[in-house]
């Protein structure tokens, strides 16, 4: 019986680089003093609408399972406050934040927002709050 090698079957690179971004994720909680486990991310992705299950999480975490559902990497991303694509490893096209911040004319905001108590940026930020439900855009 020949053991295959992950990096050659078919989608093994992308399995691994995928394997290896989930376990950073979960290896950069851990340096935060905040190591969490499948399970607790497992019931936090259930209990926000996207159903798995530890052992899922521990074989993709292992290498044993390597093809996600979106769904999936969708409910990852928002546990871990990341954007899917980082997961995916397509990290040349998400748009530099930068640009984003430059675009948006969120610059002009954060330099207003400068030296406020942290009471005043609370009130800022639920006005903001405020304004995009008003608009019904995400809450961020």
């Amino acid at each position: 019986m020949t053991v295959e090698n992950s990096e050659t079957t078919p989608g093994g690179k992308l399995g691994r680089a995928f394997q290896d971004r989930l376990n950073a994720l979960f290896a950069v909680r851990a340096e935060a003093g905040r190591k969490v486990t499948n399970r607790e991310v497992a019931e936090w992705m259930t209990a926000h609408g996207y159903a798995v299950k530890d052992a899922y999480l521990s074989a993709l975490r292992g290498g044993h399972r390597t093809s996600p559902s979106f769904r999936v990497i969708e409910g990852l991303a928002a546990y871990f406050e990341v954007d899917p694509r980082e997961l995916l490893g397509n990290d040349e096209s998400a748009e530099p934040i930068a640009d984003v911040v430059a675009r948006a004319g969120v610059e002009k905001v954060a330099l207003r927002a400068e030296g406020l108590s942290p009471e005043s940026l609370a009130a800022v930020s639920a006005f903001m709050d405020h304004l995009r439900a008003q608009s019904k855009l995400p809450s961020v």
